[in-house]
């Protein structure tokens, strides 16, 4: 059961690292196309990016930091 499950953990806690970099990816896209249309706007979609960046990478912190807790168990 132990190895197992070990394994499931890490193919999710990839799965949500690589969705976390597409999301951000296309942020990044679509926030760059609105500055353009947009110029104005520049000071809230800025704010509104470094909103969004922090978060996600606060979220995937705490995927690496369980990952890692749980390392010495896989290793066994």
């Amino acid at each position: 059961m132990g190895m197992n499950y070990d394994v499931k953990l890490v193919g999710r806690t990839i799965n949500h690292f690589y969705w976390t970099l597409i999301l951000q990816g296309v942020v990044f896209v679509l926030l760059a196309v609105l500055i353009l249309i947009y110029p104005a706007l520049l000071f809230a979609l800025a704010s509104a990016t470094f909103f969004i960046i922090g978060a996600s990478l606060l979220v995937l912190a705490g995927k690496i930091r369980r990952v890692w807790h749980m390392l010495p168990k896989m290793l066994q």
